[in-house]
């Protein structure tokens, strides 16, 4: 008989699925980043220089009260006068001292002025519970604390406190404006004090010496130029003297612009012009040269960061 059959070829095996790979995880969305391009380190500067502009903006809002009559007296440099000298150790003088840097009012005070104001301050202790300031009156008293801590309210409701190394009043030594808050003290606090008139003379010379200079310079700035002689007068006694020292932010790129700024002495570096695909060589300027003008003419954005190169000294206008 012929051979059986040969048993028939058993199905191709499937064909496996294909593997496919993982979806990658999605990709954490990016942190928000500011459009003109800032590293991390121009962001922490941001809040300084936009805290500086906001404290030149207060003298500003209080000299539009003119009508008030909130202004000190009249200082006559014929009088005489001589500053107040309260001995102190070196210790404590330096202590003021470093109190006084971030305060800007003191900016424009030469190092010898500095230590003549610090001469003259007094040392004070309060027990606890005393209210050294009470809001809406009319003082004329500048404090630094030396020790304990004193609580600040505005219409009765807390808004702050300081330390050792803090100080508050300093309004009071340039204008008589009412107390803008009322100031507590919680412990025990032992207080720096000087007084407006003492203040005052100190900085009527300095300057007076000064006011010619400001002037010159204000006439050479194309928008003020063509001003009358009494418009320009009223700026020039607007402006605040600010100091910056070497490598410090002066503006960032991207913030409102509040203050339009005069070279005095010193430096300064404009940098990252432009926005965009738009891009400008640096510049530097110098003393008697001006930056932010766009503050005052328009309100917009700053187009540049700008830096100290050198220790500064700048005149200072709000838009306000």
């Amino acid at each position: 008989p012929p051979p059986p059959a040969p048993a028939p070829a058993p199905p191709p095996a499937p064909k496996p699925a294909p593997v496919r790979a993982p979806a990658p995880a999605p990709m954490p969305a990016p942190a928000p980043s500011r459009s003109n391009g800032s590293s991390p380190q121009d962001m922490q500067t941001d809040g300084v220089a936009v805290e500086r502009e906001k404290n030149i903006n207060v003298h500003s809002r209080v000299r539009q009260q003119r009508g008030q009559n909130i202004f000190a007296q009249k200082i006559d440099l014929t009088e005489d006068f001589e500053t107040p000298r309260y001995p102190k150790s070196d210790t404590a003088v330096q202590f003021i001292d470093t109190s006084l840097v971030d305060n800007f009012i003191f900016a424009s005070l030469s190092a010898r002025e500095r230590r003549l104001l610090i001469d003259a301050m007094i040392l004070e202790t309060v027990p606890a519970g005393t209210v050294i300031i009470k809001q809406g009156d009319i003082g004329d008293y500048f404090y630094v604390v030396d020790e304990g801590q004193v609580s600040f309210a505005v219409d009765g409701n807390h808004v702050g406190a300081c330390g050792r190394g803090g100080s508050f009043g300093e309004l009071a030594l340039l204008y008589n404006c009412p107390r803008a808050a009322t100031c507590l003290a919680n412990t025990t606090c032992r207080l720096w004090k000087v007084d407006q008139r003492t203040f005052r003379y100190m900085l009527a010379n300095n300057t007076q010496s000064q006011q010619k200079d400001v002037h010159d310079v204000l006439r050479k700035v194309p928008f003020l130029s063509e001003l009358a002689e009494a418009d320009l007068l009223r700026i020039s006694d607007a402006l605040t003297s600010v100091t910056f020292p070497e490598g410090e932010r002066i503006i960032n790129k991207g913030d409102v612009g509040e203050v339009f700024y005069i070279l005095r002495e010193g430096k300064v570096k404009v940098h990252d012009i432009g926005f965009g695909d738009s891009r400008y060589v640096d510049i530097e300027l110098g003393p008697g040269d001006w930056f932010g003008e766009r503050a005052l003419l328009t309100g917009d954005a700053r187009s540049a960061h700008i830096t100290a190169i050198t220790n500064c000294t700048t005149l200072c206008l709000s838009r306000e």
